[in-house]
């Protein structure tokens, strides 16, 4: 008799597993499926210029690269990222001028730093990733 009470009592274990198994499968498949609905939001490229001297500005506070300038940007943040790809007409240009290769975000523009202004213009373009404030 006990033989028979330990089987039952497995086949109850089993049947409980089998349906949390379930449960979780159709969690994971609701939540593929949610991913592959979704669309991610992307952000255009905006393609800008980098003027040769005109609105350059210098400061201190990176000794490294004394000069910069003010690219601006309706609604970003400090908060934010942007990513800056200079265009290949003007890499020799701001490889001279030794363009720092980061950028910071400000309230409603993206700062680059150079070592000196550039004596060309720079073609580029610049992307956003919106940070979390």
């Amino acid at each position: 008799m006990d033989k028979l009470a330990t089987k039952q009592q497995v086949k109850n274990c089993i049947s409980a597993v089998k349906g949390y198994v379930d449960k979780i499968l159709i969690a994971v498949t609701d939540a593929i499926e949610a991913l592959d609905t979704s669309k991610v939001e992307k952000t255009e490229a905006v393609s800008i210029v980098i003027p040769a001297a005109i609105g350059w500005g210098s400061d201190a506070t990176v000794p490294d690269y004394p000069f910069y300038y003010d690219i601006p940007v309706n609604g970003v943040t400090a908060h934010d990222r942007a990513t800056i790809t200079i265009a290949p007409a003007s890499i020799g240009t701001a490889a001279s001028c030794k363009l720092c290769p980061t950028n910071e975000t400000l309230a409603g523009k993206i700062r680059v730093r150079s070592v000196s202004v550039p004596a060309k213009s720079i073609a580029a373009e610049y992307w956003i990733e919106q940070g979390k404030e």
